[in-house]
This record gives structure tokens, sequence and C-alpha cells, in this order.
């Protein structure tokens, strides 16, 4: 099978086992911690990402517009294993709103067209994967609060990755992080959000209140504690 449809049996079948991996990850890691085992997963995905990507830079398949790892969701899967090796709290808290409040929006209309016959397929399914069950293994496994402090942060971050990313996409007709001007080639938000430029202003609403949604369940049950 070398193509991949959003919304179909492969797609559905893709998530579910993606949610079975991270349920099985997050049940043994709450029955017996094993640091050596995620130092294995953290530095055999590390060395997958750098040498697919370094890869990707190198004729023919070097495609500056669509190879370059400079999607949101790129970045939140290098920052995944960083949080399961050091456990820093800024880079667990970048992880958990960038992978829950914005990278499930790709598994959800992934931009994907190679199917399982295909090492794209894999990859993608991989990155996205730790990007978003990083975040899930890290609240429910390891005991990960966010707090609005944290939010704050993500927000900052975010932020900064627009004002680098967008220049770039108008300087050189790329669509990194689908802030230029051309929309994904998949069903996604972005054919809802309006003509560029003015999608950028909805682009960033939906991301911090998407961001928000991701803190608000914390916060309620810390009120709800406090009573």
């Amino acid at each position: 099978m070398e193509s991949f449809h959003a919304f179909s049996a492969l797609h559905a079948a893709t998530l579910a086992v993606l949610a079975a991996l991270m349920l099985a990850a997050i049940v043994a890691r709450r029955r017996r911690p094993r640091p050596a085992a995620e130092r294995a997963v953290a530095l055999g995905f590390l060395a997958a990402w750098l040498t697919t990507y370094a890869y990707l830079l190198w004729p023919p398949l070097r495609d500056l517009p669509t190879t370059l790892p400079l999607h949101l969701c790129h970045l939140a899967a290098l920052n995944a294993p960083l949080v399961l090796l050091t456990g820093w709290r800024p880079l667990r808290a970048i992880q958990y709103f960038w992978g829950l409040a914005l990278c499930t929006q790709a598994m959800i209309t992934p931009a994907l067209a190679e199917g399982p016959a295909l090492y794209p397929f894999w990859f993608f399914w991989t990155y996205h994967g730790m990007a978003v069950g990083v975040p899930l293994y890290d609240v429910f496994a390891r005991g990960f609060r966010p707090t609005w402090r944290d939010y704050g942060l993500a927000c900052a971050v975010t932020l900064a990755y627009g004002a680098m990313i967008l220049p770039l996409d108008l300087a050189f007709g790329w669509n990194y992080g689908f802030l230029g001007p051309s929309k994904p080639g998949v069903p996604s938000i972005v054919d809802f959000l309006g003509p560029w430029p003015e999608r950028l202003l909805a682009i960033c609403a939906i991301a911090a209140g998407a961001m928000a949604l991701a803190q608000l369940p914390w916060t309620i049950a810390r009120r709800l504690r406090r009573r």
C-alpha cells in the first residue's frame, strides 16, 4: 500500500495503534519506572530524527519547501526525547502545550500521501506519536502538572517560532508552520480561516486558545482540591 488518505480505515487503524502503544507505555511506567528504557527510546528516536533529516538534505530528495524540519510538529518531535532525557521543566511545558494542543491537529488531518509501503509513512507517524505521546506519558506516568506560568512560556516560545518562520516563508515562498500565503495540500483547519494575511490572526488566536484549554483542567482540579 503506497498511498495514504486522511479519514480512511488506514488512518483510523493507525491512530488506534498509536493510542494503544501510548496506553501501554503509561501503564508500564506506572507499574515500574524504567529510566534505562526511557533513555533508550529517547536516544533511538533522536538518532532517527537526526539521520532522517540529514538524509533529506541531500539530492534527489532535497526539496527545501517541504523537507526542512521547520514545522512546529518537527520541532516538538525533536523536543520530545529531550524531555525524556532531561526532565527539564521548560521543555516539559513546551512539549505539553505544543504536543497536546497543536500537534494533535496534524494527526487528525495529516499532510501525508505515502502509505505503509514507504518510509515517510512510518516516520510521519513515529514523530507525531512522540510529539503527542510524550506529554501524555509525562502527565499520566511521570506526574507533570502544567501551570499558567508554563502556559505563558509556551505562548512566548510559540510567538518566537512564528517570528522566525514567517519571514522565511515570505522570503522563499514556503509554508512552514502554515503561516505562508499558500495552504496545505490536504483538507485542514487552515481552509476555514479565511484569506492570508488575515488568517494569521486567527491562527494565533486558535493556538493560544487551544493551549489555554489544555491548561484549564489543571486549574479546575487545583481549585477543587482547595475546596
